[in-house]
């Protein structure tokens, strides 16, 4: 099971892995306005899509397990969940335990619109399945191999020592783009030069 918690949306699936990964199951909760939200669920041959009473992600959260349930997908052996930013501590996924969770936590200030909604929906699924290990990915993760020179601001040194740079984000999406794009052409994705653009909500 897998969320993608965003600003403005909760978006998730439900993937059966093995030699051959494939997803099962698409819900999405979105535009909320007025207490409503639109919702969609894709499983198999079904399309179920409408308004549901849901005010904010939280609440569209709360209702994840049931709609599972009623899909016969309630059986999940891990879950992960997408996080925006995770400073320079997290260069790569992480088990949430309580000291991921802090560590987050910590580095709300640097994301104060994206995790947040990564955190709740964490401290949720935490509470939804407390015996099911889960998993954050981490959007700037990707991009700490990047150079000093891509990274470093002209500020004073002190500021830099305090851990002001440019971290890069959807990195989760800018890599899944990228290993596309080389399956696509059928080449090595070591030998290609790709640039990738990635439009969200913000744009």
């Amino acid at each position: 099971l897998v969320f993608n918690a965003g600003s403005s949306s909760l978006k998730f699936g439900v993937f059966s892995t093995g030699p051959a990964d494939e997803e099962v199951f698409k819900g999405s909760f979105e535009r909320f306005r007025d207490g409503q939200c639109d919702y969609r669920f894709r499983h198999d041959d079904t399309d179920e899509h409408g308004t549901a009473e849901c005010g904010d992600i939280g609440m569209a959260l709360e209702r994840v397990p049931d709609v599972l349930k009623r899909f016969g997908l309630d059986a999940v052996d891990a879950i992960g969940h997408r996080v925006a930013h995770g400073g320079s501590k997290f260069a790569a996924p992480a088990i949430l335990d309580d000291g991921a969770v802090a560590a987050i936590e910590e580095l709300t200030p640097l994301a104060p619109l994206h995790n947040p909604a990564n955190l709740e929906a964490i401290v949720l699924c935490r509470r939804f399945w407390p015996a099911t290990p889960q998993v954050a990915v981490f959007d700037t993760s990707f991009h700490l191999t990047n150079p000093a020179f891509a990274t470093t601001y002209a500020v004073p040194e002190q500021w830099r020592n305090a851990g002001l740079r440019r971290y890069g984000f959807h990195g989760t999406s800018h890599k899944y783009v990228a290993h596309r794009a080389a399956t696509e052409i059928g080449q090595p994705l070591a030998d290609l030069q790709i640039v990738s653009v990635h439009l969200g909500n913000g744009a």
